[in-house]
């Protein structure tokens, strides 16, 4: 039996490339919201995802769930701080001022 450790090469969003020029070309161009660099729900220790519904639970063929953002941080004022981070995500705040890393690295 042969062993042989390999190097993966990981971005700060958290996407892994076998191949270093890949990593450092995605870093470069990346827009993912999961790069703290956007400052995001998805990478603020603040930021919970809960799952909604229409009410429909007791027709079942009508019912509808979905995913949310919301933020947990006292500080956080909707009217104020809430950016849209794309139009799809209309939930996810991008850029946020009150933003806090949640691995304290930033």
């Amino acid at each position: 039996m042969k062993s042989k450790k390999v190097t993966r090469y990981i971005a700060d969003c958290g996407k892994g490339y076998w191949d270093k020029k890949s990593c450092l070309n995605h870093e470069k161009n990346c827009k993912c919201w999961t790069n703290p660099k956007y400052r995001t729900c998805k990478t603020c220790k603040h930021g919970k995802q809960s799952i909604n519904t229409n009410g429909m639970e007791s027709e079942t063929q009508f019912l509808q769930t979905w995913k949310e953002w919301y933020c947990t941080n006292p500080n956080f004022n909707y009217d104020k701080h809430f950016t849209p981070a794309h139009e799809k995500a209309s939930d996810l705040c991008i850029n946020c001022p009150v933003w806090t890393s949640k691995n304290n690295l930033l």
